[in-house]
C-alpha cells in the first residue's frame, strides 16, 4: 500500500500544483482545487498525468484506465486538507492566486513555472497540470466529490 505521508508534501508543492492547474483554467472553484492534492498524492496517478501522451476526461476515465481503486481517497482527502488550505492562504499572500468567492483567481503572470530550482517534485507536479485541468474543468464539483465518495 503507498504510504500517504510524504516529506514531499509541502505548502509551496502543493501551491505549485494549484497555480499550475489555475495558470490554464484561470479561474477554478475552491472545492475542485481542495482536490489536487489529495489526487496528486498517488504516485500512479502523478505517473500517469505528466505523460504527454495521457489524456484523460474524467475521474471515471482514470479509474478504468488505470485500474485506481480510490477506497481510501476519503482519508487522503481530510489529511491533506489543511495542508490544501494553508497553501491556498499562502499563495494569496504572496499575490500568486486571488480568493473571489468560492473562486481561485490565477495572478501569478510572473511565475516561472520552467524554473530549475524548484527541483524535480515541482517539475513532475506542473507537468501534470494540463491533463490534471482537463479533469476538473469538465465536471461539476458535486460530481467529482460523488465519484471520490468524499464524505462531507
Amino acid at each position: 500500500m503507498e504510504s500517504i505521508h510524504s516529506f514531499q508534501s509541502n505548502e509551496i508543492l502543493t501551491g505549485i500544483a494549484i497555480l499550475s492547474v489555475l495558470r490554464n483554467t484561470k479561474k477554478l472553484e475552491t472545492t475542485k482545487c481542495l482536490l489536487i492534492e489529495p489526487l496528486l498524492s498517488y504516485k500512479s496517478i502523478r505517473n500517469y498525468l505528466k505523460n504527454a501522451n495521457s489524456k484523460v476526461r474524467s475521474i471515471e476515465e482514470l479509474m478504468v484506465k488505470q485500474n485506481i481503486v480510490f477506497s481510501n481517497f476519503n482519508r487522503r482527502f481530510e489529511e491533506k486538507l489543511p495542508l490544501s488550505i494553508n497553501s491556498i492562504l499562502l499563495m494569496s499572500q504572496l499575490k500568486l492566486l486571488y480568493i473571489e468567492n468560492n473562486n481561485l483567481l490565477f495572478t501569478a503572470d510572473k511565475f516561472d513555472f520552467n524554473e530549475k530550482t524548484l527541483g524535480k517534485a515541482a517539475q513532475d507536479i506542473i507537468a501534470t497540470s494540463s491533463n490534471l485541468v482537463e479533469i476538473l474543468a469538465r465536471e461539476a464539483a458535486s460530481s467529482l466529490y460523488l465519484s471520490l465518495r468524499v464524505e462531507l
